[in-house]
């Protein structure tokens, strides 16, 4: 057990941020330590550990997964359920990025994770690199045909302390399941006592905040306080064939409503896709691709930034127009190339 206690010890795997309110968030930190920023949002209850699966995946795609427990899970202090919202959620992770000198950053999320991951795509818009990813996500309940029976179950029998942890470990259960070493599409994380430990140190001290995230996915005390048809940025969902939560209506209504939604459908897959190494190898290619993207239109813009102001120092005696006779032909003259890309209106960065 000596191995797994030092894993599940780590620092990385342990850290606590202090919020402006006075209370403790606890997050891992997983991937490559000078990667991209990227903040991913686990399941229903899901505990910070979870992130441990993604490491590997993470360091080969230069990304670094911040994974942050939310109110009354793992170690963050909880809050009190009635309000307690995504969009809160939205500020906290805007606060810490601040508090960790990150301008901008990319999300995903997984199952219920997709709300919060959504509720930044709407809040914190202007600072996401690239699309919105999200795997097997949770919808308005209006959607989750299979779920409105909930509905018809009196309030306070939901928040009691059994029925809220049954229910939490019915719908949790397809992404709590240890890999399965028979799939080579499973990311098969070979120390089984790491898993094993991982799983019971979750359902052991993040009941609290599960019920928390329960209520939010039921919409029991409000809404979840915007629509997914707000979001602007674009979308990328993954949906398994064989997911028992999630009904195809569900995110053939994304796909259909979303500003920009783009749906792949996963033959054969389960609710639990954060266990796919296809599934989180393509999400990963992605996020690192548009960063690469964003990098080179950055560098882009400030040298055609560099340019117009030396132009405009070296030409300052001439007249007006002639200035703007040879600014607009040295503009269509001019066609940058950088790393195979040819560009030529630059105005436009």
């Amino acid at each position: 057990m000596a191995d797994v206690e030092a894993t599940l010890g780590c620092v990385d795997m342990n850290q606590r941020y202090e919020l402006y309110s006075g209370r403790l968030i606890s997050f891992a930190e997983v991937g490559h330590p000078c990667g991209h920023p990227v903040f991913c949002f686990l399941g229903l209850g899901c505990m910070r550990y979870y992130s441990i699966i993604l490491e590997d995946l993470a360091f080969k795609h230069s990304l670094r997964i911040y994974c942050i427990d939310r109110p009354g899970v793992g170690m963050s202090h909880t809050v009190e359920p009635e309000s307690w919202t995504p969009l809160r959620m939205a500020e906290i992770v805007g606060e810490m990025a601040d508090g960790f000198g990150i301008q901008k950053f990319s999300v995903m999320g997984h199952s219920c994770g997709a709300i919060y991951a959504m509720a930044c795509a709407l809040r914190l818009k202007s600072r996401i690199v690239g699309t919105v990813w999200l795997m097997s996500p949770w919808v308005h309940l209006t959607l989750a045909k299979r779920m409105k029976w909930i509905r018809h179950v009196p309030t306070t029998l939901l928040k009691s302390q059994s029925t809220a942890s049954l229910l939490y470990k019915t719908l949790s259960v397809a992404a709590k399941e240890p890999p399965c070493k028979s799939d080579p599409n499973i990311l098969n994380y070979d120390r089984e006592k790491l898993v094993k430990a991982m799983l019971q140190d979750n359902m052991a001290e993040s009941l609290e905040g599960a019920n928390n995230d329960l209520m939010v996915c039921l919409e029991l005390y409000h809404s979840f306080g915007f629509s997914y048809k707000d979001v602007t940025l674009p979308v990328h969902v993954f949906w398994g064939t064989k997911d028992a939560v999630i009904t195809r209506e569900a995110v053939d209504w994304m796909e259909q409503r979303l500003a920009h939604c783009t749906l792949s459908v996963i033959e054969g897959g389960t609710h639990g896709l954060l266990w796919r190494a296809d599934v989180v190898g393509q999400i990963f290619k992605g996020i690192a691709s548009s960063w690469k993207l964003a990098e080179f239109e950055r560098s882009l813009s400030q040298r055609w930034s560099i340019k117009q102001l030396g132009l405009n120092k070296h030409h300052s005696y001439r007249s007006s127009t002639y200035s703007s006779g040879l600014q607009q032909a040295i503009q269509t003259s001019n066609i940058y190339e950088t790393q195979g890309v040819i560009l030529e209106d630059p105005e436009r960065f």
